[in-house]
């Protein structure tokens, strides 16, 4: 399918953070925030967002992600964090009321969205399920002592690519490619990997290197444990749709880890592909399926601003 738009890229500073946000459509089309997952960035949305016509598609790099800029060496990166960011996107904006469209880790940082704000028409979660990273209630403790003493190693350390201080530069564009490829889902193409990875790399004098914030591979601290994230899930008010790629994150019985935390009013559907299916080839059934969707919730949207 051939996209219908170009996308626009803008840069906003909220706080004293730059945040780069990527844009398809006309303005005062329908809103709609779209999140995308962990060591992902905006491009995450480059085949699909073109497609979705009569739509104003915003796609924010999350700060540390992308070409958005870092956080302070005395912060982190929590979900929480990130759905404040997204919210002051939001805000910024002038987005009273918008859909969330979610990949993955943006699906966790939805399902705290949903409990911050009532402006929300819809989600649609893209081979997500919420919170992607949660510890169990009994180890909370030691898993705070062991990020703690790995966060400290790191400062020592002083070096740049800490996780991989003998891959954190690259001599040539392929060689970055294929790590993203690996690192991310080993199943994704090269030339969507390579949409993800040129966003993300910065050209030195001799090579490149990643401009994410390497700490982004570093554990939170005290991140949520796993019946806070199904009760996350569970809380979620607004209409919820639940897209999984057939051989995605959630296709080995992940799914089902989760299914009871759902709302009542969720619509769980399946689509060919893996974790990315979204980026690797947007099909017109899912491009259409988005759509109606949307559609109807802004329309019901509409009409209940009318009656009240």
């Amino acid at each position: 399918m051939r996209s219908q738009c170009s996308p626009k890229d803008h840069l906003l500073d909220l706080d004293g953070v730059e945040i780069a946000i990527r844009t398809w459509g006309p303005e005062d089309g329908i809103p709609v925030l779209a999140l995308h997952g962990w060591l992902d960035n905006a491009a995450s949305f480059d085949r699909l967002g073109p497609l979705l016509d009569g739509c104003f598609v915003v796609a924010p790099d999350l700060v540390g992600h992308g070409s958005s800029e870092h956080r302070r060496q005395d912060s982190g990166y929590y979900l929480w964090e990130h759905a404040e960011d997204m919210l002051a996107v939001a805000e910024s904006l002038g987005l009273a009321r918008f859909h969330v469209l979610a990949h993955g880790m943006g699906s966790g940082i939805a399902s705290l969205l949903a409990a911050m704000t009532s402006g929300i028409a819809s989600m649609i979660f893209l081979d997500g399920m919420g919170a992607p990273f949660t510890v169990a209630e009994d180890d909370r403790v030691q898993h705070l002592a062991r990020a703690y003493r790995l966060k400290r190693m790191v400062r020592r350390s002083q070096l740049q690519g800490f996780a991989e201080p003998e891959s954190s530069r690259f001599d040539n564009l392929e060689t970055a490619l294929e790590q993203r490829r690996k690192r991310l889902d080993g199943e994704l193409s090269g030339a969507a990997a390579r949409l993800l990875a040129l966003r993300d790399l910065l050209p030195l004098e001799e090579g490149y290197c990643w401009r994410h914030d390497p700490r982004l591979v570093l554990p939170e601290p005290m991140p949520l444990t796993e019946r806070e994230a199904c009760e996350l899930l569970s809380e979620i008010h607004c209409p919820l749709y639940l897209m999984f790629g057939r051989q995605g994150a959630y296709a080995a019985g992940g799914f089902g880890l989760r299914e009871a935390a759902l709302p009542s009013h969720a619509r769980v559907s399946w689509h060919p592909g893996g974790h990315h299916f979204h980026l690797e080839a947007p099909d017109r059934a899912l491009v259409d399926q988005v759509l109606r969707i949307l559609a109807r919730h802004e329309n019901g949207l509409q009409l209940r601003s009318v009656n009240e």
